[in-house]
């Protein structure tokens, strides 16, 4: 069974249109559209096969899976016109993020480098436990720099404050939903910003995303301590 165009035209621009809108200083709606014809006819027998199947709801299952190739083909292009790439979202979830952002906010408590009984500094145990969640850390303290006052403002009152949605509601002005929704989005903001990289000829370690030991992390520290 041939794939009728036709068929697919008025679904395929309204996804392209709708998805392509979240996007527009990264991508066209054309080339969104493309791609989405590229994904139908790579994937026609599959396709076909639920269109048959499912008579009277095809059209809402395959524009779903239509907005995910959109939204992949989105992401990845904002990714590489803003210079960043896609693996950096991936690789911190939004779990991740708010498993780390108390202590990101709590900097003295990581950062604070006392110099201990062995004269080298070094940071408290519970919140440096390994050299992945130093970095980690360093990487999500960066990201949060990089967001607009207001946003950084909400994530400290939620992950520090212990702010609920609806305390948030209230210092915002806004209604509980919207707060909730508002909430959400700041993590796809640091999911965002940690992608993004700035333009040094010497990357910083939260760009590098190089995983150092404890050991090798407080030699390190050591030498800058002492002014070298």
């Amino acid at each position: 069974m041939a794939l009728d165009p036709a068929k697919f035209m008025p679904m395929v621009k309204n996804v392209a249109r709708s998805v392509s809108g979240q996007y527009p200083a990264s991508v066209t709606t054309e080339d969104t559209e493309q791609t989405i014809w590229l994904w139908l006819y790579d994937k026609r027998t599959s396709v076909l096969q639920t269109v048959e199947d499912n008579p009277n709801e095809w059209e809402s299952m395959i524009a779903s899976t239509m907005r995910k190739v959109a939204f992949d083909h989105c992401a990845k292009e904002k990714a590489a016109a803003e210079g960043y790439s896609t693996e950096d979202l991936f690789r911190y979830s939004i779990p991740k993020i708010k498993a780390l952002l108390p202590d990101v906010f709590d900097y003295s408590d990581w950062q604070s480098f006392g110099l201990k009984g062995d004269g080298q500094p070094g940071s408290k145990p519970q919140a440096n436990q390994t050299g992945d969640r130093m970095v980690e850390l360093i990487d999500i303290k960066a990201g949060v720099k990089r967001l607009p006052v207001e946003t950084r403002e909400l994530l400290y009152l939620t992950h520090v404050m212990h702010y609920s949605t609806e305390n948030l509601a209230e210092h915002f002005q806004i209604q509980h939903e919207a707060s909730k929704k508002r909430l959400q989005r700041a993590y796809g903001a640091v999911q965002r910003a940690l992608g993004r990289k700035d333009q040094d000829d010497q990357p910083r370690a939260a760009d590098r995303r190089t995983v150092r030991t404890n050991t090798a992390w407080r030699a390190m520290q050591s030498t800058q301590y002492e002014g070298a």
